[in-house]
């Protein structure tokens, strides 16, 4: 077999089991200021029957406002799940990353996905700011997209 025509498989095959990923641009304005915490549940989901693999956020304009601005990615509110129990530093502009707390974790139900950026002092010294990431969700499909 080809590496093509595993590719093929892999991406569009009858059983879709291809890596996929979910992209969202977010500002910390979009986030709701709780404190010393930012919090925000995404509208999207992730399918369920997938295997979640890990996160990426590319920061484009740091959330430097305040001394700490951390986030979790979890399956449940104030949780760190898909952060692997840890967090991604958004203070600085760069790209940070995280695999899964437990890789490839089987979504037998349609997940929604938390994210809660912590502060040291005061959130809203972030939201009040221009603080913005792109957030990349990446698990493997099982559901079937062609004929």
């Amino acid at each position: 077999m080809s590496s093509n025509n595993v590719n093929y498989e892999l991406e569009r095959g009858s059983v879709g089991m291809g890596i996929r990923c979910y992209k969202t641009t977010l500002k910390a304005s979009d986030f709701t200021d709780s404190s010393t915490t930012g919090k925000k549940t995404l509208t999207e989901v992730l399918p369920a029957g997938s295997f979640y693999i890990g996160c990426r956020a590319a920061v484009s304009v740091a959330f430097d406002e305040d001394t700490a601005a951390n986030m979790t990615v979890g399956k449940t509110d104030g949780e760190d799940e898909f952060s692997d129990g840890t967090s991604l530093s958004l203070l600085t502009v760069a790209t940070v990353g995280q695999e899964g707390e437990a890789p490839l974790e089987f979504l037998a139900s349609a997940t929604t996905v938390y994210l809660r950026i912590t502060t040291s002092t005061d959130y809203t010294l972030c939201y009040d700011s221009d603080g913005e990431f792109t957030l990349y969700l990446y698990y493997l499909s099982t559901v079937p997209e062609m004929g």
